[in-house]
């Protein structure tokens, strides 16, 4: 039995795997806020960055391999405020385009935020992971350049206390299983028959312009966070393996879903759940001499015990219908 949690499907890449990538069409599940056309967007690759005053000027070279990406944009919003704490405003200088906030608490709140900072959503995220790094390196390092080329006295102590050279990584393909979740399973809270975990968690979808719409292609053209009802939602173990490769299972991201439910399954605290679930099932597999679908057909009972133990789930399956008690992982 094989285990993916890489978060990018690279064994089901390597062994040919059914595998699904970027937005499905609205009609193919009815999908709020699915595009009309399907289409290869995906979530791009952030880098994170912290800037600070000195007490003492600080010099900046001159950049044009990074303004010409940059170009005149000198707005530094959406930074790191101190390790752990996102969204800090960051230094501005001249007029700038407006540039979409984050918006909280169903728009009550709205503050830059660090992911507005991403690039790579059209591209093959399996052979531009250097390119859109150093892509958003150069974007930075511009902007940082522009704030202080444009304003040099309020800015001349103005320097890089930090800059993450790990991109974090966005979204790649996701596995195809027996079940593709979708975003409406997730909003209309659908009860499974083989629900072993809950999960929680907002949509949180990033919008990129398309190639050529924005000059300053490295910030997203809008976000969507949708907290919905904040109620935790049923994961069918038939999410949790693969379609049409018999030994293998996965956890994390790049389970069986769509792209609008994968935005709120994607959450560390999820992965993990689905981690138990699949670590369950490795075992009782090996026990029983079955595959995970054979599992599903021939074991499921005892695999949601199991889980059930594991999780911290309470699982009532004498009464008609059985009772679900799932306490999701904090996201």
């Amino acid at each position: 039995m094989f285990v993916d949690a890489s978060g990018v499907a690279m064994v089901g890449v390597l062994v040919g795997a059914e595998t699904l990538f970027g937005r499905e069409a609205r009609s193919e599940y009815n999908e709020p806020y699915a595009p009309d056309t399907a289409d290869n967007m995906h979530h791009g690759n952030t880098l994170f960055f912290r800037t600070r005053m000195a007490d003492h000027p600080v010099s900046f070279p001159d950049v044009p391999w990074a303004t010409e990406v940059s170009k005149d944009y000198a707005n530094l919003s959406g930074q790191l405020v101190r390790p752990g704490l996102e969204n800090g405003p960051g230094p501005q200088a001249g007029a700038n385009p407006s540039t979409p906030e984050f918006k909280f608490n169903d728009g009550q709140d709205s503050f830059p935020a660090t992911h507005f900072w991403e690039y790579g959503q059209w591209l093959d995220p399996y052979v531009s992971g250097e390119l859109v790094r150093d892509y958003l390196m150069r974007a930075l390092y511009g902007t940082f350049s522009n704030v202080k080329r444009l304003e040099p006295d309020k800015y001349a102590n103005l320097e890089f206390e930090w800059m993450a050279f790990v991109a974090a990584q966005g979204e790649f393909r996701r596995y195809k299983g027996d079940y593709i979740l979708t975003e409406n399973d997730i909003r209309d809270h659908v009860v499974f028959e083989d629900t072993l975990i809950a999960n929680d968690g907002s949509f949180c979808i990033h919008c990129a312009g398309r190639p050529g719409e924005t000059k300053y292609d490295f910030r997203l053209k809008d976000w969507i966070f949708d907290q919905r009802d904040r109620q935790s939602y049923e994961i069918p173990f038939r999410c949790l393996y693969s379609k049409n490769i018999d030994n293998l299972m996965m956890a994390g991201k790049h389970i069986s879903v769509t792209h609008v439910a994968g935005s709120a399954t994607k959450l560390m605290g999820n992965g993990a759940q689905h981690g138990v679930a699949v670590a369950a099932a490795a075992f009782l597999c090996n026990k029983h001499g079955t595959t995970p679908r054979g599992l599903f057909q021939s074991h499921f009972g005892e695999l949601r015990e199991l889980v059930g133990e594991l999780a911290g789930c309470d699982h009532d399956l004498t009464s008609n219908p059985p009772t679900r008690k799932f306490k999701a992982v904090p996201s």
